[in-house]
């Protein structure tokens, strides 16, 4: 069953390609195109819950290889009654698919050349165009032939347009022997082709070269002594083989010659890298720039009030809304500029642009969909995933990456390597402007543009939906991944008719106002109705306890908690099997976690609250275990020692351990806690400010020698005398940052000198420490090697709170960084 199963998705599955060109233009194919994804989603939790029950019975000593050895006869049943149901909606929709194409390989539509720029008609660009021109007519004194500038922005804010003007300017055309556009098709490069093309264009020569040797040296030879100009359009190829044969042909035209290059990814720009090559960001316009783009095209005097206030109004509004983006605005100008109608206005103004360009206004989707189009399979179901996230609202990457986990969107990976997966599909769509650094905060926070989440929104459908209280009428039965940003628990009673929901996101609304939906009720309902539930999150800082019901959502992966009144987790979320991902970071008055934490043989991501007292005696049954953000080793004996750590060897990023002077001292295998944990990049020791035995600490800090992969080391409150001869030992040459706070009784600082790669070193409450000498350059057994500097790498060294420090000797001319 399961095989033919697996046989028509992959049927259906060769129509994916041509419906997803078409699904922008015909509604027939969108509608079809949602069916199938409906039909995909209830397979897809079908499969989930066979393999659920499958890790239920594991975990119960009854597993057995096939299913139909440990299955029940009833859930056997059932499970095969759904899959021919399945099965059959399949070859429905095959058959009466809206005239589509099946498609082995995926053929990428041809792109439209951009309409031919009038300097007349473009606003905002004079600063952005005279900084262009004047990085292209300048001197490169490296001495290297070739240069590269690369125009950088997201899809529609103007970058051709940009380039458009710079190429017809006068300057260009007399400073260059010779000057030619080329449009990437695709922004896939054929190397080959393209040289093809600036033979052709340079030479007015019709023949074919086919040797690619042969066309390599025609291709130089065309270009020797011409100072030329080549534009680029429309890159988004980031394979550095291509360019580095290109720029091999291409460097040998005279000094000065230079490439312009639009793209809306940064790895193109890295890896297009000639003697010299300079990122250009292109910003948004601003508003008066844009209202007077708008005002042009929408050919109404943005100066003189022909029109009734009220239009000058709605207009200007519009414009905010576009947030800076050239194509937008003139594309919603247009459709406006035969319209005086104000209500229509209006209704422009509340509508989002997705609606629309569903009423013809097709400028601004072809851009961001063209972006979207082209991405990788996987990345386009991790960025539709993020319509989730509201408007404007701050995440993180870490907190992105684990939703993608949970939602087996990061599948075609291994386990182990997952987390790094996620991170490169973060910064893939991070370098398409899927999204953007949030201005003024932490640098690893982000924000989606209001465009790019109004493409996610249109991809998802149904599918996936953001939720307040006062707008549930584009709520539907097909809906799998919601958020809630409200108050109104009676607002759930709409959500029943939802079928198989995967994600529920609870934001809270507004600070202080409390919620009044009791959490049993809110459970009562998952369990009734959305029993497929994988992601529950909850954001509300006046919830203050969990009913025990929550452990029947047996299909949940990930649960988090920022719920600051919790004060315990029940034991029964420990039923919980499935669960890959428990995020309890901002729970501040949770200090224990359940007893019977290892029941949750499969989870990898566990991220602790901050007041944490101990760690339960099962955490070492946790084996699976990547993400651990700390470890706190406890007073009582009914607590996990330090030496659990051991059991955990899947262990990646960064680990805090607290509490090392409740460590009983030297032990058998408390070598092995650390040493091998080759994945761990940055580590945080703390101990306690009461301790007695001094000789037992140093001989502890000296048995918690960690990896020398390590590249973060973060050392607080050691009442040792001394450090232990790891720290500061040349072998951790991975070392960037080192951070050594309150250490009172140390008199001599560790050779930190000796770490090639230190770039950031903070040395903070010192008390003993009288004099900073050789030692704190080099090692005292003499490990120095003749020639070498110490330092060599430091970009940034403070002190403070050093109250008896008297002396520092330095090393005249040996200190490099």
């Amino acid at each position: 069953k399961l095989g033919e199963l697996e046989s028509e998705l992959r049927c259906a599955g060769l129509l994916l390609d041509d419906a997803e060109q078409k699904l922008i233009k015909e509604k027939k194919v969108k509608e079809w195109f949602d069916e199938l994804r409906e039909t995909v989603y209830d397979a897809d939790d079908l499969v989930y819950k066979i393999k659920t029950e499958a890790l239920r019975n594991q975990q119960n000593n009854s597993f057995k290889t096939k299913v139909k050895n440990f299955l029940p006869t009833s859930f056997e049943k059932a499970i095969k009654g759904e899959i021919d149901g399945i099965v059959e909606k399949l070859k429905y929709l095959q058959k009466n698919n809206p005239g589509l194409r099946r498609v082995e390989k995926q053929e990428l539509p041809e792109r439209l050349p951009t309409p031919l720029a009038k300097e007349s008609d473009v606003y905002g660009r004079d600063a952005d165009k005279e900084t262009i021109i004047k990085l292209l007519l300048s001197d490169d004194v490296s001495g290297d032939n070739l240069s590269v500038i690369a125009i950088v922005g997201m899809g529609g804010i103007g970058k051709t347009t940009l380039a458009q003007l710079v190429f017809d300017d006068e300057r260009i055309k007399s400073n260059f022997n010779c000057k030619e556009w080329f449009t990437v098709e695709h922004g896939k490069v054929d190397c080959l082709k393209l040289m093809q093309k600036i033979i052709e264009k340079m030479t007015s020569d019709g023949f074919t070269i086919e040797e690619p040797f042969d066309l390599q040296n025609k291709l130089k030879e065309t270009l020797m002594d011409k100072k030329f100009f080549f534009v680029f359009d429309d890159v988004w190829d980031d394979d550095r083989q291509k360019w580095n044969l290109l720029k091999s042909s291409l460097a040998s035209g005279l000094c000065g010659s230079k490439i312009l290059v639009t793209t809306r990814s940064t790895d193109v720009v890295s890896d297009m890298k000639a003697g010299r090559s300079i990122q250009y960001d292109l910003k948004e316009v601003s508003y008066e720039d844009g209202w007077l783009l708008f005002s042009t095209y929408a050919r109404i005097d943005a100066n003189m009030d022909e029109y009734s206030d009220d239009l000058q109004e709605i207009g200007r509004d519009i414009v905010r809304k576009c947030n800076g983006l050239p194509l937008a605005i003139k594309s919603l100008a247009s459709l406006l500029a035969h319209e005086r109608d104000k209500e229509k206005w209006v209704n422009i103004l509340k509508n989002d642009i997705w609606d629309l360009y569903e009423k013809k206004s097709i400028d601004i989707l072809p851009a961001l969909w063209w972006s979207y189009y082209y991405l990788p399979s996987h990345l386009k179901s991790c960025f539709a995933y993020c319509a989730l996230i509201p408007k404007s609202y701050r995440v993180t990457k870490q907190d992105i990456i684990l939703l993608w986990i949970a939602e087996d969107l990061l599948c075609s990976t291994s386990n182990e390597r997952m987390i790094e997966f996620g991170e490169e599909c973060f910064r893939d769509l991070i370098s398409r402007s899927f999204f953007q650094p949030a201005a003024h905060e932490d640098e690893s926070a982000f924000v989606m543009h209001d465009l790019m989440h109004d493409l996610a929104n249109f991809v998802s459908g149904e599918f996936r939906f953001v939720m307040d209280d006062n707008d549930l009428s584009n709520f539907s039965s097909k809906v799998r991944h919601l958020s809630y940003m409200g108050r109104d628990p009676k607002k759930f009673e709409a959500l029943s008719k939802t079928k198989g929901l995967r994600t529920l996101i609870l934001l809270e609304f507004e600070s202080g106002k409390p919620w009044s939906l009791r959490m049993d009720h809110l459970l009562e309902s998952l369990l009734r109705t959305w029993n497929c539930l994988r992601v529950l999150a909850l954001y509300e800082r006046n919830i203050t306890k969990l009913p025990d019901s929550i452990g029947d959502l047996k299909y949940l992966r990930y649960l988090e908690l920022v719920c600051h009144q919790i004060e315990e987790i029940p034991k029964t979320v420990c039923n919980l099997y499935s669960l890959q991902i428990l995020m309890l970071k901002y729970c501040s008055n949770l200090t224990r976690l359940p007893t019977n934490i290892g029941n949750l043989i499969n989870l990898r991501h566990l991220l602790l609250p901050p007041y944490l007292k101990e760690m339960p005696l099962q955490i070492g049954k946790l084996t699976s275990l990547q993400t651990l953000n700390k470890f706190v080793v406890g007073k009582n004996n009914g607590s996990a020692g330090i030496k659990q750590l051991k059991e955990l060897q899947s262990l990646r990023g960064t680990l805090h351990i607290s509490g090392i002077g409740n460590v009983t001292g030297i032990q058998d295998g408390l070598e092995a806690v650390l040493k091998d944990k080759k994945f761990l990049s940055e580590l945080s020791l703390s101990w306690e400010w009461d301790i007695d035995d001094l000789p037992k600490e140093n001989e502890v800090f000296g048995a918690l020698k960690p990896h020398t992969n390590l590249k973060e080391l973060a050392i607080n409150a050691y009442r040792g005398t001394n450090f232990p001869n790891w720290v500061g030992d040349q072998l951790f040459s991975n070392l960037v940052k080192v951070t050594l706070y309150n250490c009172t009784n140390c008199s001599v600082l560790p050779p930190l000198g000796q770490l090639s790669s230190l770039k950031d070193l903070k040395i903070v409450g010192f008390d003993g420490v009288k004099e900073i000498n050789s030692e704190f350059y080099y090692s005292s057994a003499g490990s120095h090697v003749r020639g070498t500097k110490p330092f060599r790498s430091l970009e940034s060294l403070r002190f403070e709170f050093l109250s008896k420090l008297e002396k520092w000797s330095f090393i005249e001319g040996k200190v490099e960084g």
